[in-house]
């Protein structure tokens, strides 16, 4: 009676055990590191000017100073023009986040060797990390350092170390459109 009642306890704990029904491994939709955009401000005092200079920070990581060169090219795009000597504006660019990380299990497909039954999948999990956050774009007037211009993008980053410029651009292309 014992051993019926052990045999009756797993056998209950085993099927109470809640198994997942599927497992998406699916990451071609992405939409969850699309930027969301947001123009915080724009002074008409802007559209007088048109020169500018890039801040340059002695402590700006790698991936903040690639920002600045996307959006130093953006503007180049829009018809503002980079000088040296006597800017109208200073702009400069800034990345506050945190670090993440994401498991996801991939699946792969294999056949035994001398097996006729084909093809079974198995999941493997792989570790994805990067930088979820804001990257504010700031344009100041150069005399008053006063904020003429500030945009904001707001979603995933980077992703294993390499920046979303892709992204980035995008989204500087939508708040740029906004100056004008």
């Amino acid at each position: 009676m014992k051993n019926f009642l052990l045999i009756a306890g797993i056998l209950f704990t085993l099927v109470s055990c809640k198994s997942s029904d599927s497992v998406t491994s699916d990451q071609g939709n992405k939409s969850s590191e699309k930027l969301t955009v947001d123009q915080i401000t724009k002074s008409d005092d802007l559209a007088e000017k048109k020169t500018f200079k890039v801040i340059e920070a002695k402590d700006a990581t790698k991936n903040t100073d690639q920002v600045n060169r996307i959006f130093e090219k953006k503007l180049i795009e829009n018809g503002f023009a980079q000088v040296d000597e006597n800017p109208e504006l200073l702009i400069q660019s800034v990345i506050a986040s945190v670090d993440f990380e994401t498991e996801i299990l991939k699946t792969s497909a294999f056949t035994a060797p001398g097996s006729n039954f084909g093809r079974s999948p198995t999941f493997r999990p792989h570790i994805e990390s990067g930088q979820f956050g804001k990257v504010i774009f700031l344009i100041q007037d150069a005399k008053t350092n006063e904020v003429l211009w500030m945009g904001t993008g707001t979603g995933v980053l980077t992703a294993n170390e390499v920046l979303n410029s892709k992204e980035i651009k995008s989204a500087l292309d939508q708040l740029i459109a906004g100056l004008k």
